[in-house]
């Protein structure tokens, strides 16, 4: 079954976080980076990775992160520091 959450970020952002079990039992996430402005919403969908991780919460974790990456990367510092996530991810 496949779960798809979402996580604020700053700067307007949002985090999209998308896990699903493979056929073998681990696990698989991917993230999508989305900013709401006055009159559009820009997506950015992240590659997919390679990697499988053993829980559901370490698949998430590393997509969260690979995200809050390419934000802290594409984003002025006036728009501020790096989220440290919701509690679940980290």
């Amino acid at each position: 079954m496949v779960e798809r959450k979402t996580f604020p970020a700053y700067g307007g952002y949002n985090i999209v976080v998308v896990s699903e079990q493979m056929r073998d039992g681990k696990w698989a996430a991917v993230a999508t980076v989305t900013q709401s402005t006055g009159t559009a919403q820009r997506v950015i969908d992240l590659p997919v990775p390679v990697e499988r991780f053993d829980t559901e919460t370490e698949a998430e974790n590393v997509a969260f992160k690979t995200a809050m990456e390419w934000i802290d990367q594409n984003t002025p510092r006036s728009e501020g520091p790096s989220s440290p996530g919701p509690s679940k991810v980290a």
